[in-house]
């Protein structure tokens, strides 16, 4: 952080000219123009309203102001409240980010004390401009906050013409060079989870940009968690439909009366900090180098191509933000006693368990913060600050989660919940949506990565015509790990197995990897025969290219990662091998127009027949009944008419047909 540019809002004395160059905008003009012809008020009129909302919008920024005044105040409030800690810096920040670019610091929500936190941290190195929603504009906060660069945004308006004034200030900010802070959830988390990006103000600052724009944009990940959000439970009451609605007179009331016990409890020196608010800066992400990855500029597309590739680019940060977001002790005692039964522990097993959930953490990239890097003592500090606020109680049997506060317990448990991708289980719909009958065989298809049960239609189709009841599984295969994957999959085809004299399954690419994980425990009832087409038994090479894509990574999510074949321990050799008969059906077709993945797999792989994706080195698994390959590509493998006819005799023989050899 020491080395980023020291960029800063508009100065005062620019900002009648900053509002006249709005007034005078060609794309806001038009947009006024269009406006009084359908509506039918004067022109004038609505070039009066295009005034106002540009005199709304640009701050009244002060440099002194902000240097003197606010980051003093932001560094004492925020030192007060809490034990402020910048837990990660993505090294890449200083060396990635060079003086002539314009920065937006991403950043997920979770108190309105973030605008504090994240000013008095960056506050030293350059001004930050938030968009600040319409809840400040109040006297004289709304000065206030004016004056140190913010701007507020009405964030429902349907005012086309307000819409377009705001479009052209941002884009006016960001050719200036003005660094800007966004909280890219659009609002504050009500459950504690991330929730999903909002593309207004993304799409505002991307829209007008191309892969050789002159000035390039960064986008820096900033993710926030603490040990306590001062409005919690008045989050959690959003969520409550039972909940009676509260007056602006009973808000104020109820903020005055915490207020003073807090001061009172400081007069008598029984306060306590409200533990700690931790902060992660994650990599930057060069815009134009991004574009160029995707092959794409934003600023000649129309608005539906555009819209689609500012949602694919939200995803893709809101993925890096999720990667950063800090684990403090609160976060990650909470999970530890979620998961006891009876959410009732002992010290002692509630230390064992954090040690354990720790290891996890650290298999998936997470940044812990262990206060004195004492894991011990980052136990008791989340305890304490649980037993302080009564979350928890403290008995014989160890400690409890208050029942009437659980879902306060859960609220901070849910702040890490997304690194814990292994515990969640896919919905996926239950098998029988209508009574069935027990049948003699049943058949479980499992489709491959970022595809759909779709796509093993017509295979389902010639199995049910061959007399099997087809169970065509439908997974999200993009938004789940592979081993919460497998542990879903577990569960669904237990219950196919309760309708079932005898179970085989028929999987694509990487639901290979899913089926094995489930076969090779060995514990499914009526385990039959396996045919595995085109799966990435070894992980597949592509995804290491792939993976050097951030487009590809917020696409494909966590699973890419996954089957990289070059990590140090490959997940898919460490899945166990079927505990029953299996095959496998390679393709060997390595290009096909209609398969995205071709192109990149053309590019970068020179040697090895492949199916345009997984190499057939990468199909073979040692322990396999039979082998044989069909000229099909990867994508369409499960179409091939060779791949249907060969399934089926494995399934019926437990070994494919060789006389005649695949055309």
């Amino acid at each position: 952080m020491r080395d980023a540019p020291r960029l800063t809002p508009f100065g005062r004395e620019q900002r009648p000219r900053i509002i006249q160059r709005l007034v005078d905008d060609p794309d806001v003009r038009a947009a006024a123009v269009e406006d009084a012809a359908t509506s039918g008020r004067p022109l004038a009129a609505v070039m009066a309203h295009v005034r106002a909302y540009a005199d709304e919008i640009v701050p009244r920024y002060s440099a002194r102001l902000h240097h003197r005044v606010a980051y003093r105040t932001a560094r004492r409030l925020a030192t007060l409240l809490f034990r402020v800690r910048v837990g990660h810096v993505d090294e890449r920040l200083a060396r990635q980010v060079p003086a002539d670019t314009s920065v937006v610091f991403v950043i997920n929500h979770r108190s309105n004390i973030d605008y504090v936190l994240v000013a008095f941290l960056a506050a030293e190195h350059v001004a930050l401009s938030f968009a600040v929603g319409e809840w400040a504009r109040i006297w004289p906060l709304d000065a206030l906050i004016r004056r140190l660069g913010a701007f507020f945004v009405r964030r429902d308006s349907k005012d086309r013409v307000y819409r377009k004034v705001l479009e052209r200030y941002v884009h006016l900010a960001v050719e200036h060079g003005v660094t800007q802070a966004v909280f890219l959830e659009g609002g504050l988390s009500r459950d504690g989870r991330l929730r999903s990006p909002k593309y207004g103000l993304l799409s505002y600052l991307t829209r007008h940009m191309t892969r050789e724009s002159p000035r390039d944009l960064v986008f820096v990940p900033v993710a926030i968690n603490y040990d306590r959000v001062l409005e919690d439970r008045h989050l959690l009451r959003d969520l409550d439909p039972d909940a009676t609605p509260r007056s602006m007179a009973r808000t104020a009331t109820t903020a005055a009366a915490w207020v003073a016990k807090n001061l009172r409890l400081y007069a008598f020196r029984q306060w306590h900090r409200f533990g700690y608010a931790c902060v992660n800066f994650g990599p930057p992400l060069s815009l134009s180098g991004y574009l160029r990855e995707r092959g794409v500029d934003l600023a000649p597309l129309d608005d539906a191509s555009r819209f689609a590739e500012t949602e694919r680019l939200a995803t893709v940060l809101m993925d890096e933000i999720a990667q950063v977001v800090p684990v403090t002790p609160v976060s990650l005692v909470c999970t530890a006693l979620l998961s006891f039964p009876g959410e009732t522990g002992s010290r002692a097993h509630i230390g064992s368990r954090v040690a354990a959930l720790v290891e996890e953490l650290g298999s998936v990239g997470a940044h812990l913060y262990t206060p004195r890097r004492d894991a011990d003592y980052l136990v008791d500090v989340g305890l304490r600050m649980l037993t302080l606020r009564r979350l928890i109680s403290r008995g014989e049997a160890g400690y409890r989660v208050v029942p009437a506060e659980r879902r306060v317990v859960v609220y901070y448990a849910n702040s890490i919940e997304h690194f814990f991708a292994r515990r969640a289980t896919p919905a996926a719909p239950a098998i029988w949506a209508q009574p069935r009958q027990q049948v003699d065989r049943a058949v479980v298809l499992v489709h491959g990565l970022a595809r759909t049960s779709r796509s093993m239609s017509r295979l389902a189709q010639a199995l049910e015509r061959a007399g099997y009841a087809v169970f065509n599984w439908d997974y999200p295969s993009r938004e789940f790990g592979v081993l919460p994957l497998i542990a879903a999959l577990d569960g669904y085809v237990r219950e196919a197995a309760a309708l079932s004299r005898r179970v085989d399954f028929v999987t694509h690419s990487m639901g290979g990897l899913l089926a094995r994980g489930v076969l090779s425990q060995g514990t499914l009832p009526r385990a039959g025969r396996l045919v595995m087409l085109a799966p990435p038994n070894h992980g597949a090479r592509v995804a290491s290219t792939a993976s050097a894509y951030a487009w590809a990574r917020g696409f494909y999510g966590q699973a890419l990662d996954e089957l990289r074949p070059d990590r140090a321990t490959t997940l898919a050799e460490r899945i166990g091998r079927p505990n029953c008969e299996f095959g496998v059906i390679a393709g060997t077709r390595g290009f096909h127009p209609l398969h995205p993945t071709s192109y990149l797999t053309s590019l970068h792989r020179s040697t090895g027949s492949h199916d345009g994706t997984v190499g057939l080195d990468e199909t073979q698994l040692a322990g396999m009944t039979d082998f044989v390959t069909v000229t099909a590509n990867h994508t369409f493998i499960m179409d091939h008419d060779d791949t249907i006819q060969q399934t089926l005799h494995f399934l019926e023989h437990g070994r494919f047909r060789h006389a005649a050899a695949p055309s």
